[in-house]
């Protein structure tokens, strides 16, 4: 079943009465360079035990996607993305040749420099087409997205070979988001 933001207005009100007492938002700060721009490893995903290093970089999409005035619906599908492009890890050029960072942008197509897909706050950024590297598309660019299954909608964005990847992961995906948001302050860099 492809899951849309209404399949979502059931799951996020159960999903909150579990969440319990919120710790307080992040701070803008708290995204520094270092981390914006660090490579890391290529474990997997484990999707009841993420590491620490895929919270954060799930803590920043949907971070941005606030900063930006991007919907909760929206932040799940970068969300989704990102998990079946990287396994939410910012990874070197692993596939093409051309494609790097969170959610596997290729600079061939035209997604930015190497240094700009590698760059989590600017991939983030081009992913929900915010953006001013790159002139693809992004998420809030995709007319109707709001009413797209998670994969639809990122599919349209990713423009895949494997487009029913993205769907695979929705649940987890609503399900990190679940999790993280309520103590996610918006970022914009």
């Amino acid at each position: 079943m492809s899951l849309t933001r209404r399949h979502l207005l059931l799951a996020g009100a159960l999903g909150s009465l579990s969440l319990g007492v919120a710790a307080p938002a992040m701070a803008d700060e708290a995204f520094s360079r270092a981390f914006l721009t660090a490579p890391e490893d290529r474990s997997g995903w484990d999707p009841g035990a993420p590491t620490d290093t895929q919270r954060e970089n799930a803590r920043l999409i949907i971070a941005v996607g606030k900063g930006y005035g991007v919907p909760a619906y929206g932040a799940m599908i970068a969300l989704s993305t990102a998990i079946v492009e990287s396994w939410l890890y910012n990874r070197d050029t692993v596939t093409d040749g051309t494609s790097g960072g969170m959610f596997q942008q290729q600079t061939s197509q035209g997604w930015g420099s190497a240094a700009q897909v590698r760059d989590k706050l600017a991939a983030t950024r081009a992913f929900y087409g915010v953006a001013d590297h790159t002139p693809n598309p992004g998420l809030l660019d995709v007319s109707g997205w709001e009413d797209l299954a998670i994969g639809d909608a990122a599919q349209r964005v990713q423009r895949s070979a494997y487009p029913e990847r993205y769907e695979d992961h929705a649940a987890e995906a609503i399900d990190l988001y679940d999790a993280l948001a309520a103590d996610v302050a918006p970022f914009t860099g």
